[in-house]
């Protein structure tokens, strides 16, 4: 397995103490990075510092509030002093288990504000963090979802949110071309987490038998035959943050197992 080294990088996660955000923030951790992970619930994060080996910080901040992330990147501005690498995977799971018409304002405002706010005011501060830099530097990693390629049925709300992280990673890396900030999008498929695990259980009424067919309808629809694992969208990061040429930016990597190469 190709191993990375981010020895000195100060990395921050968002949503790091749960699923894809944990194996991301563990990777970088193992990894020789100062890892800092930024989430609402603290309960979990001391969890998941637990179990990483590494040097790991937490900072509880409830990321849609300006004044908290402005706390949060004053804080990592004094302590450590620069900020290298973002990684964006805070995200909730309301907007999904409805149709349209049936949300109500305050699940949209909800959703909004978990998914896309939170993510443009991270950004905003990371920016203007790492500009500080002489010369400016640092690389945004955000993370959508294949949701967010198209229309997904009682979907709507969460997938407007995932194209909008799109659409506003790649307005701020064409901003970003001519100096040494990078903004890259990953679009992930279904990866073993407890957000998949729970959008499967809301399809069930409860019944284990049913989840089991849940679980073998996703996988039918994946070209590779299973879900994914959160270690290996992990190791998708390190390497968007390390070895991928630096012309090569303002991407969205999708990494599904295949499930969309027949639609793009």
């Amino acid at each position: 397995m190709v191993t990375y080294d981010f020895k000195e990088k100060v990395v921050l996660v968002t949503g790091g103490s749960s699923g894809l955000g944990r194996a991301t923030a563990q990777s970088f951790a193992e990894s020789g990075a100062i890892v800092i992970i930024a989430s609402r619930d603290p309960g979990k994060a001391q969890e998941t510092m637990a179990s990483i080996k590494g040097e790991v910080e937490y900072i509880q901040t409830d990321l849609s509030k300006m004044d908290q992330v402005d706390s949060l990147m004053s804080q990592i501005r004094t302590q450590f002093g620069r900020l290298d690498i973002v990684i964006n995977c805070a995200a909730g799971d309301s907007g999904i288990g409805k149709t349209l018409e049936e949300f109500a304002m305050e699940e949209f405002d909800s959703t909004i504000n978990i998914n896309l706010k939170s993510m443009w005011l991270v950004m905003k501060h990371a920016i203007a963090l790492m500009k500080t830099k002489s010369p400016a530097a640092g690389h945004i990693v955000n993370v959508s979802s294949v949701n967010g390629l198209g229309g997904i049925e009682y979907g709507s709300l969460y997938a407007a949110t995932k194209a909008a992280v799109i659409s506003l990673s790649k307005s701020a890396a064409l901003e970003l071309a001519n100096t040494n900030i990078e903004v890259d999008v990953i679009s992930p498929g279904a990866f073993d987490t407890p957000l998949l695990r729970k959008a499967m259980e809301m399809q069930t009424d409860g019944d284990p038998a049913k989840l089991q067919q849940v679980r073998e309808k996703y996988m039918q629809s994946i070209p590779a035959g299973r879900i994914g694992t959160p270690e290996e969208f992990a190791r998708t990061v390190l390497w968007i943050c390390s070895e991928k040429p630096s012309y090569l930016f303002g991407n969205t990597f999708i990494i599904d197992g295949g499930m969309t190469s027949r639609m793009r």
